[in-house]
């Protein structure tokens, strides 16, 4: 078994000759934020919450005629997968039946959270590459920005695009298929948001190749993990989980700054009972807008937002203001 920091993988028949291989990757309850590993609380049902949203997220890509990993539901929180070949090693190409090592970043909008805001004030990124906005002082991009993170360093961390062909060990082709493929994506995901009544705001996404040759989506998306969905201005995601590490961010980076060993790194202290049950609410109310329109689990998620503010003493206008949209 493979244990990542919110899910375990269970291997059937291992990837072998370019051919893809047959697993169970299961959502767990674990969370993890500012990629400081797996936190002390467990989120009760957020695995199952998961699970159901990247399921039917699956289906909206089948109907879209986007190829993915998926096979089929095995449980309430688990998966089948065909498993690609992962070189850990890196510096070879990246053939049949193996995974491309890169995260695949779209974006609508630049939140104030959005790490864009940063890197540019840093010099670490040329404003030129930022599309366009929709109007003056608006954080909505007249077209999705995509970008390539590298996957298994320490940290992840933004690549160009000649640095991500390298990196994961394609060619420029297969690079510009990729981020059309991720265009599509986004605009899949986009538009069930649109009927769902939420607004989707950024994701990633990770790809590899099958058998013969063909360029899937893998692991998962359409989840709260790796998308910022917001229902009324107030983000209904990972961010809520961010939300309630205040600083952490800034003492991860210090961390790395510093070269502090990752087994070294101070474990941060549990959440209240309270908390993590109005997390676990939201998550399973977000599952359930996800299934299709519903006035009634909208309904039931608004109730979840509100009361996740009162039991972590934020307010909606507070999340609001972190995030700008």
């Amino acid at each position: 078994m493979k244990r990542w920091s919110t899910k375990d993988l269970y291997t059937l028949a291992p990837p072998a000759d370019g051919r893809p291989g047959d697993a169970i990757l299961t959502f767990t309850d674990r969370y993890s934020v500012y990629d400081h590993g797996i936190m002390p609380d467990e989120i009760p049902g957020k695995g199952r919450a998961s699970c159901a949203m990247a399921v039917r997220s699956f289906a909206l890509m089948r109907d879209a005629g986007i190829a993915t990993h998926f096979v089929d539901q095995v449980s309430e929180n688990a998966i089948r997968i065909k498993l690609l070949h992962i070189d850990f090693a890196g510096g070879g190409g990246t053939g049949p039946g193996a995974m491309v090592p890169l995260q695949v970043v779209y974006r609508n909008a630049l939140p104030k959270e959005s790490s864009v805001h940063r890197r540019i004030a840093a010099g670490r990124l040329d404003p030129a590459l930022v599309p366009e906005r929709t109007g003056p002082g608006s954080p909505w991009l007249a077209e999705p920005m995509v970008e390539f993170t590298t996957k298994f360093e320490e940290t992840d961390r933004f690549v160009t695009r000649e640095e991500a062909a390298a990196v994961g060990g394609v060619g420029p082709e297969d690079l510009a298929r990729i981020e059309k493929r991720t265009r599509r994506l986004a605009s899949v995901l986009t538009a069930h948001c649109e009927t769902v009544g939420l607004t989707l705001v950024d994701g990633k996404a990770e790809y590899g190749f099958d058998g013969d040759g063909e360029l899937i989506v893998i692991d998962h998306a359409g989840t709260p993990d790796e998308n910022r969905f917001y229902l009324d201005g107030i983000p209904v995601c990972k961010e809520l989980l961010r939300w309630l590490h205040p600083e952490l961010r800034e003492r991860v980076q210090g961390y790395i700054r510093d070269g502090l060993p990752r087994e070294r790194w101070p474990r941060p202290q549990p959440l209240p009972a309270a908390t993590v049950a109005a997390t676990s609410a939201v998550y399973a109310a977000l599952a359930g807008v996800w299934g299709g329109p519903s006035a009634a689990a909208t309904e039931r998620l608004r109730t979840a937002v509100r009361e996740f503010t009162e039991a972590t003493e934020a307010t909606g206008a507070a999340l609001g203001d972190r995030t700008g949209l």
